[in-house]
């Protein structure tokens, strides 16, 4: 007997009847809600002292408006560990036209003095951020204030985290203030013989130093013996000053101010330079990655609820959850993309270096993004102006330098 065969007409129902049984309902994604920002009244607050690392730091979960994502074709960047060459520059240009010797014993600290004719280019060494500017020659030699001894001269943070300091000039570039980012080679100023120098022969004071703060002339002035890096510029050999033990001479007590690495622990964090085209840089590290306030100050501003919606993208809604503060030194600190904001932040509240803020996360525009802290560094204008891109400055160089355990003031920018 021959089994029948069946038709196409009796396989096609058959299987569409197994492919809907098979299919579960699907869930529509709820719309984004209107949901308003917290305020005095309604913040999870209790009155403490200031929060420490050296306690368990409190959260509350923030309701968020759930958004629709939208996928995009550019994956994140994933941040490496491999380090960032630094190129150098001999600091007079051309370099034949300086001569120069071992000049510690003669300063009575380490230095070196660059004997070259008047208008000769003094140019940043590496690229950094400019850190002092003396534009005016205010010494007096009947008082002779050794703040003042200097006469015209610039200092830069690198990005080696390294503090290059060059006096005695005749003329500053125009431009060159306090918070500019310069580049191996530009032009900070020329040479010539303004301060103490004022009856020598023309010549450009180079200090090599840790940073500390802008004002402090008796570190910038020389910690580091430059003389062997000059030599090795000078050749066009590339090498990083060694400024550990320097820093660990420093004097505390000459330091006003105290800083942090904003991510804690350090040994979680990941971050490189650039990547915004304006001055920020990611910190990138696992999602509950305590954010803390890298310096003493008062809590300038909080969001508490993420509103962006990527089908709208408002303007100012992008960073999701963040916490700005307002440093004793003068420099507003911003960290964006969080995931939860610590119990009791709240603006005007009063925050001592190392207290948590929040925890890192992937608020806003980095929904879709590996977890990482969005950090600015910007001059205050006004609490809700954080956006301000003519206010901000590279954080990168500032960062490198708290890693590694030193105490660097941010310049504020001149308006």
């Amino acid at each position: 007997m021959t089994t029948p065969t069946p038709s196409s007409r009796q396989i096609i129902p058959f299987l569409l009847g197994l492919l809907l049984a098979a299919c579960e309902p699907v869930t529509a994604l709820p719309s984004p809600t209107n949901a308003q920002p917290a305020t005095a009244t309604n913040i999870p607050f209790t009155p403490s002292p200031s929060p420490s690392l050296s306690s368990s730091p409190t959260f509350t979960p923030i309701d968020s408006p759930t958004a629709t994502v939208t996928l995009t074709d550019t994956p994140t960047p994933e941040p490496t560990d491999t380090p960032i060459p630094f190129v150098y520059v001999f600091p007079i240009q051309p370099p034949s036209a300086a001569t120069f010797t071992e000049g510690t014993a003669s300063h009575g600290y380490p230095a070196t003095d660059l004997f070259a004719p008047v208008g000769t280019k003094f140019v940043a060494v590496i690229g950094g951020v400019v850190d002092y500017v003396s534009d005016e020659d205010l010494w007096d030699p009947q008082l002779d204030n050794p703040a003042w001894r200097g006469g015209l001269s610039v200092a830069i943070i690198g990005d080696d985290g390294v503090r290059y300091y060059g006096a005695h000039l005749s003329v500053i570039e125009p431009g060159i203030k306090p918070g500019v980012r310069v580049e191996a080679g530009q032009l900070l100023g020329l040479t010539g013989n303004s301060g103490d120098a004022r009856s020598t022969t023309p010549h450009l004071h180079f200090g090599i130093s840790p940073p500390t703060y802008p004002e402090d002339w008796r570190v910038r002035r020389g910690k580091v013996d430059p003389y062997p890096y000059l030599l090795a510029w000078q050749r066009g050999e590339s090498v990083t000053p060694a400024i550990e033990e320097a820093v660990a001479e420093l004097d505390e007590t000459d330091t006003p101010f105290h800083y942090t690495f904003p991510v804690q622990p350090t040994n979680k964090a990941k971050f490189s330079q650039g990547g915004h085209g304006y001055p920020a840089t990611d910190i990138f590290a696992p999602a509950g990655t305590l954010f803390v306030a890298v310096t003493d100050g008062v809590v300038d501003s909080v969001s508490y609820v993420d509103r962006w919606d990527p089908t709208t993208n408002v303007p100012g809604t992008s960073a999701g959850l963040w916490v700005a503060i307002l440093g004793d030194d003068g420099v507003r600190y911003f960290g964006a993309h969080l995931s939860s904001i610590a119990d009791g932040i709240r603006p005007g509240v009063r925050v001592s270096v190392g207290d948590p803020l929040g925890l890192v996360g992937n608020s806003g525009e980095a929904r879709d993004g590996m977890p990482h802290l969005h950090f600015e560094i910007s001059r205050p204008i006004s609490p809700t102006d954080w956006m301000s891109r003519e206010s901000l400055i590279d954080p990168f160089p500032f960062l490198q330098a708290w890693k590694a355990g030193h105490n660097v003031t941010p310049p504020m920018i001149v308006p």
